[in-house]
């Protein structure tokens, strides 16, 4: 697969970064700032029905690896995924002013079930261009196609961030509206332009693989397998805890508009996008894919902790800054960490094992995205001022990452290699 196909077939990520800022980011920050909706409820509703939607989507992934769609193994699921995901977008505004104006159960549930559609349908989309660019590439392809989508996917949140910003310098019903509906017309734009002919049809009959129990038992009969869990999903729960409430922290705390808090997206997309380069192509080489992971974390747990001493102390003369770092921490963090997941698979299962952890990613992030609004609503109860009860969230994110570090620490690549030659040998029928 050649560069431009890979740049072409990237577009696609470049439109998700975007969809993300608005739906993440704008989307939540209105809900909560603008409409006036519970933190709690907004937590529920925009982080709860997307991350939550990855575990429904994780077997539809698998599906399409077996079940081919006119004679297409991927392309069909991602356009299906990509055009529910543009019409919950649209149709957002609608129901966010529909929620707000009456917050019962009736109208809460409702609106979750819509969102959680927006979940399952990014993540579907998501997991079909991830196996699709799996399938086009050789085994030495695709860490440079992966590293080019990523940057492409930055790109987009960068984008998006800025033109978001600037759009959304004042808020209105209407701005809002055409600011999802142009964003979901070029996304579907993009996505066509990037998956066109680029999969060849064929109705040859696809041979059904392990699925994904077999996958999660091969994967719990390593203790090291087992570590490196327990890692994934302290750090990003500790970390996407950050994720529905960054942008309204700047709001409530700070008195920041629309588009001051759009722009974090901006300045933490800057600081991913730098360090993924700087630590994928310079440090990982020298000193290993442990220590960039090492040292994301630990910038990651001072950024919380200046997050949390901003809010605190109502300061926020170099928030800007600080989330800056956090995106610098975040990138070091994803390049390191995903560089040790595709270590942490067995070469005749690499599929199952990548697989099992994205789970463990679902699994983390749903109850992040939820329990952030939960904990900052808890603290507010016990008397703690709005910065206060912010900040005390932001120190709980950074005692969990210092805490994945540590388990961190006990991951080690050769003892899972070991562990991995001991099943082969014990049950090799299940295995291959």
């Amino acid at each position: 697969m050649n560069r431009m196909q890979v740049l072409r077939l990237g577009l696609f990520q470049m439109a998700a970064g975007g969809l993300s800022v608005i739906f993440l980011g704008v989307l939540n920050r209105v809900m909560r700032v603008e409409l006036g909706i519970d933190l709690l409820v907004v937590s529920f509703l925009i982080g709860g029905g997307h991350y939550l939607g990855a575990l429904l989507a994780i077997p539809f992934g698998h599906f399409s690896d077996t079940h081919r769609i006119a004679g297409y193994r991927r392309t069909i699921y991602i356009i299906i995924g990509i055009v529910v995901t543009t019409t919950v977008l649209v149709l957002s505004p609608r129901m966010a002013v529909w929620v707000a104006s009456d917050t019962t159960i009736m109208r809460i549930s409702t609106t979750f079930m819509f969102f959680l559609l927006e979940g399952i349908a990014t993540f579907l989309a998501g997991t079909a261009y991830l196996a699709f660019i799996a399938d086009l590439t050789t085994s030495k392809e695709r860490g440079p196609a992966a590293a080019l989508v990523w940057t492409l996917l930055m790109v987009g949140i960068i984008i998006t961030g800025i033109g978001a910003a600037s759009f959304m310098e004042s808020y209105s019903f209407d701005r809002m509206m055409i600011l999802c509906s142009s964003a979901s017309v070029i996304a579907l734009l993009m996505t066509l332009i990037a998956l066109w002919k680029q999969e060849s049809r064929s109705d040859e009959k696809i041979s059904q693989p392990e699925n994904l129990l077999t996958a999660i038992s091969i994967v719990i009969s390593s203790k090291t397998s087992r570590r490196f869990a327990v890692f994934l999903l302290i750090g990003m729960f500790s970390y996407f805890m950050q994720d529905v409430i960054l942008e309204p922290f700047g709001g409530e705390v700070f008195g920041l508009s629309a588009a001051e808090t759009t722009r974090f997206n901006s300045y933490m997309g800057i600081g991913l996008l730098s360090s993924m380069l700087f630590g994928g192509m310079y440090l990982t080489p020298r000193i290993g894919k442990h220590r960039v992971t090492t040292l994301g974390c630990w910038i990651i747990a001072i950024s919380f902790i200046g997050l949390a001493i901003s809010g605190f102390s109502e300061n926020g003369q170099v928030l800007n800054i600080i989330i800056g770092v956090l995106g610098l921490g975040a990138g070091f963090f994803t390049v390191g960490s995903v560089a040790l997941m595709m270590d942490m698979t067995a070469s005749r299962h690499i599929g199952l094992f990548v697989g099992a952890w994205t789970l463990v990613q679902a699994v983390a992030k749903g109850p992040a995205a939820i329990l952030s609004g939960g904990f900052q609503q808890i603290f507010s109860s016990l008397g703690l001022l709005p910065g206060q009860a912010y900040g005390a969230v932001f120190l709980l994110e950074a005692t969990g990452i210092i805490l994945a570090i540590f388990v961190l620490n006990g991951v080690a690549i050769q003892n899972f290699k070991d562990e991995m030659k001991s099943v082969w040998v014990s049950d090799p029928i299940s295995l291959g």
